[in-house]
């Protein structure tokens, strides 16, 4: 079936070069991130498509929802417990302009229509369509710390003064 939905693609900046410096750390810090996400997910009333290494593509109703829980993603991140490790790191350090502190999520959010169909293996809905492939393309042309949005997202949102980070 088709219908209209907000998909969301997130991935972490520097996450190889992360690895690769401080797998321990790295670990710790993934089980914080995917806890965060998930938390958020659960907050928003968003449906975890799948993960690929440390990205995430959920799917959302309403465009609302997306983009609070991106926004409530970046501040948990930013405020999470990161391995002192980690922090050393010139990508993870604490940032005043940012202001950003550990890992560095890129988010990427677009509206429209979806083709959903169940995969036959893990009995979980997928999405498919072009609203798949602009959300990716928003959050690979992001920075770590921000979400980006799609002009069709922004034409769905009734208030877009409410969306701000404290």
């Amino acid at each position: 079936p088709s219908e209209h939905a907000t998909l969301v693609f997130t991935d972490i900046q520097g996450s190889t070069r992360t690895w690769e410096v401080c797998p321990d750390a790295m670990r710790i810090a993934m089980a914080l991130h995917n806890t965060a996400m998930r938390e958020c997910l659960a907050e928003h009333g968003g449906y975890e498509v799948k993960t690929i290494g440390d990205a995430f593509m959920v799917a959302f109703e309403s465009a609302r929802s997306a983009v609070q829980f991106g926004l409530d993603v970046q501040e948990r991140l930013v405020y999470a417990a990161w391995p002192a490790e980690l922090l050393v790191m010139d990508h993870c350090k604490w940032d005043d302009e940012g202001p950003w502190c550990g890992l560095r999520v890129r988010v990427g959010v677009h509206f429209g229509e979806v083709d959903i169909q169940v995969n036959p293996l893990t009995g979980r809905y997928d999405y498919f369509g072009s609203v798949v492939n602009i959300a990716a393309r928003m959050e690979g042309a992001c920075v770590g710390g921000a979400v980006a949005v799609t002009e069709e997202v922004m034409e769905v949102l009734d208030d877009v003064a409410m969306f701000v980070c404290t």
